[in-house]
């Protein structure tokens, strides 16, 4: 499992620094980054945020936007992915969330082989990211689609209750392509489509993933207190994005743009 040290840092590529040393056994790694809807990193959060899962370690990348945020704190904050580990009673879990998805197919190419190496290198055997699937409709229970690299993992979140979709469908960044991937590096993988009009933060196709993250771990992840959460995260996210709207403009010598209404991510 071990990459890169403090004193070994070259920022033309992505690194992994490890924080703690852990030894799962035959763990699963669940993916949940920025995109449609924001369910996959709003699940993620709440999961990491509800179990007390442990944050081990850490991947930068010059693939991540040239931009860091001012925290409250005077801090400074790098965008990053972060690895967290939990051994739920059905299955030791590794589970990434990250800031944000390369800005490049280069780097989303680089970043997902990175990160499907470190996972190998603890003997990870299978991946599930998760991600929004545009619909024009808004349901109550949003329906779950699963693809796959592997029939057999196929047809394990089929007996879970998810969906196979009956159309092609093109899935846009790292949630597609890091199970894709997961099969050069002879890992099963898996990507769960929760519907979603993708409009604002959506909490309820974040709840329909995790309760089916639950059926996978063996353990029940409340999510009541979701909506709440899903409300502060929208608002931090606008926040964000006016302030990068106002640079760029700045930077441009251009006047500042009017506040957008909507928000968007890479998907």
């Amino acid at each position: 499992m071990k990459d890169s040290t403090n004193s070994d840092i070259d920022m033309t590529k992505s690194h992994i620094i490890i924080k703690h040393e852990i030894k799962p056994k035959d763990p699963i790694l669940i993916v949940g980054l920025p995109g449609i809807g924001f369910v996959s990193k709003l699940a993620c959060d709440h999961l990491i945020k509800t179990t007390k899962a442990q944050h081990f370690a850490t991947l930068y990348s010059p693939n991540f936007p040239n931009q860091v945020i001012a925290l409250k704190s005077g801090n400074l904050k790098l965008f990053s992915m972060r690895f967290f580990y939990k051994k739920f009673k059905g299955r030791d879990t590794i589970i990434l969330k990250g800031d944000v998805q390369p800005l490049t197919v280069e780097g989303q190419y680089e970043v997902s082989a990175k990160i499907l190496n470190f996972f190998k290198g603890m003997g990870g055997s299978e991946v599930v990211a998760m991600a929004g699937y545009a619909v024009n409709k808004k349901n109550e229970k949003p329906q779950i689609f699963c693809t796959s690299n592997s029939k057999s993992h196929l047809k394990y979140f089929t007996g879970l209750g998810t969906k196979q979709n009956e159309a092609i469908i093109p899935i846009v960044g790292m949630a597609g392509l890091v199970p894709a991937v997961a099969r050069l590096f002879k890992i099963k993988g898996s990507c769960l489509l929760v519907e979603t009009q993708g409009q604002a933060i959506d909490s309820v196709g974040a709840s329909s993933l995790l309760d089916l993250i639950s059926k996978i771990v063996k353990e029940k992840i409340p999510t009541e207190a979701l909506k709440g959460k899903a409300k502060k995260t929208e608002e931090v996210i606008k926040k964000i994005e006016q302030q990068a709207s106002r640079e760029e403009a700045h930077m441009a010598g251009l006047p500042e743009m009017p506040k957008k209404e909507t928000l968007t991510y890479i998907h």
